[in-house]
């Protein structure tokens, strides 16, 4: 048994146990490294308070808008060209590399022309320039990871995720307990990614240390971003969209509650990894199925049957054990976001599905169609932000962000309606539903700790699944029976 199960997670097999594999250790690396970011998270919020952490997530979130330009887009067209031209793969690694280089550029020049008009916090704006080069060494190890994807060895990019963030753990709470001071939170980020950096280098470095003039070509990088200048523009108002209400409640209200907002917006985003992971396994696959109609579009409603297995006891167990966990994780003085972080909860699915559709646009090249309502829902954000944020601060915040991961997802689905014939009521909806209510409701009103009402609304969630024999559930199990 021991043997199969290792083989399970080490060894390609077939579609849906790769993308099962690959979804296990893309949300085992993000999953442990977001316990070592949330060590270092809550202990921040603790030691540093709401005004110093606003002034720094004011810093973060600005710069993390400006991230997607070194990126813009290459990543999916990276893994594309390796799984569809292996015999060309050092003069694609080199022309990829070198196009990421050109548009650092252009990013580290407009963070430098744009952060004082819109960051008014002097010391923000000082915490912004330590977190340029980090931005650099994270996206290039971001962008590296395209060759693990590409040969779908996830289990090595955990590796390599895992050991950022828990060296980025390490140096960040040597330095709250030495010298709490936001700007030396933001060198620990520095000098962690770094180290990243170089031992991304060394796991990939048969593949990169090679003589890359004798490859690069001086228009590919023209050649590259007409193919991807669509994934680059969405990926900058998805960004937007995601911290744009930061940046609005930071220039109405006071820092504080940037801080508190941005407690439970961390939650979001450790939740985040979970669409994430499947969405990053299921897109070299999706690739490699292009030319198969029925295996591809099996792939497709296997990661959406999926999604449901996960996210709707999520959603659930956020919405029921919001104030419980948020007094577990930052303590009494963040308790006024309850109501933000049950509002942010309906989002969960939504992101799961958007995901998906996403890159099944991307892998049909459709996803330039999509960018007017990207920007659609960049618009109706943005204006409920100014409207409601001065009024109501991070709790309008927060269930606008709601209803634009829904707005993101119904527009997705209808675009692709138009290229697949895929139907929602194919899904397997009701048993994941029911368990993830009963074991939620069984759970919620026991006297016990928080983390025990955790594990026992996943142990009878999946049991109830198991004795219903949910097909889902079974079809993951079936290589290791």
């Amino acid at each position: 048994m021991f043997e199969k199960i290792k083989g399970y997670f080490l060894k390609n097999f077939e579609a849906k146990q790769i993308i099962v594999k690959n979804s296990f250790w893309i949300f085992f690396s993000r999953f442990l490294g977001s316990i070592f970011r949330a060590a270092l998270v809550i202990l921040s919020f603790r030691i540093l308070g709401p005004s110093l952490q606003g002034s720094f997530y004011l810093a973060m979130n600005f710069i993390l808008i400006f991230s997607v330009i070194p990126d813009f887009g290459l990543v999916p067209i990276f893994i594309k060209n390796l799984t569809q031209e292996k015999e060309k793969k050092k003069e694609i690694i080199a022309n990829f590399v070198y196009s990421f280089f050109l548009l650092f550029l252009i990013s580290f020049f407009l963070i430098i022309l744009t952060r004082k008009f819109v960051i008014k916090d002097s010391l923000a704006q000082k915490i912004i320039l330590i977190l340029i080069p980090f931005i650099f060494f994270d996206t290039l190890r971001e962008i590296l990871y395209s060759l693990f994807r590409a040969e779908e060895k996830m289990e090595l990019q955990a590796l390599s995720y895992s050991l950022t963030n828990f060296l980025l753990m390490s140096f960040g709470l040597f330095v709250l307990f030495n010298y709490p001071h936001p700007l030396n939170l933001a060198l620990a980020y520095l000098f962690s990614s770094f180290l990243g950096l170089i031992f991304t280098f060394f796991l990939l470095r048969k593949d990169l240390f090679f003589n890359y003039l004798k490859f690069i070509r001086l228009k590919e990088p023209l050649i590259i971003l007409n193919k991807s200048w669509p994934i680059g523009i969405a990926n900058f108002i998805f960004l937007l969209i995601t911290y744009i209400d930061t940046l609005i409640l930071g220039y109405f209200r006071a820092k504080s509650e940037v801080g508190i907002y941005n407690s439970v917006v961390k939650i979001n985003e450790v939740l985040f990894i979970l669409p994430l992971s499947l969405a990053m396994a299921i897109y070299p696959r999706l690739t490699k199925e292009l030319n198969d109609k029925q295996r591809f579009h099996e792939a497709l409603e296997f990661g959406f049957n999926f999604s449901l297995l996960i996210s709707l006891p999520t959603l659930f167990g956020i919405f029921f054990f919001s104030y419980d966990l948020i007094n577990f994780l930052y303590g009494k003085e963040y308790l006024s976001a309850n109501l933000a972080l049950k509002f942010l909860s309906f989002s969960i699915p939504f992101n799961f599905f958007f995901l998906i559709l996403v890159d099944t646009l991307i892998a049909l090249d459709r996803r330039k169609e999509l960018i007017k309502f990207d920007l659609i829902v960049l618009l109706i954000n943005a204006l409920l932000n100014l409207i409601f944020v001065p009024l109501y601060g991070l709790y309008a915040s927060s269930l606008i962000t709601s209803f634009s991961s829904f707005l993101s997802f119904l527009f997705g689905f209808l675009l692709l309606k138009k290229y697949i014939n895929f139907h929602l009521k194919k899904l397997n909806l009701i048993k994941p539903l029911f368990a993830s209510f009963a074991a939620v409701f069984l759970v919620y009103f026991l006297p016990i700790h928080l983390i025990f009402k955790i594990i026992l609304v996943v142990i009878i969630y999946f049991l109830f699944l198991y004795f219903v024999k949910d097909p889902i559930l079974k079809e993951i199990f079936k290589f290791i029976q």
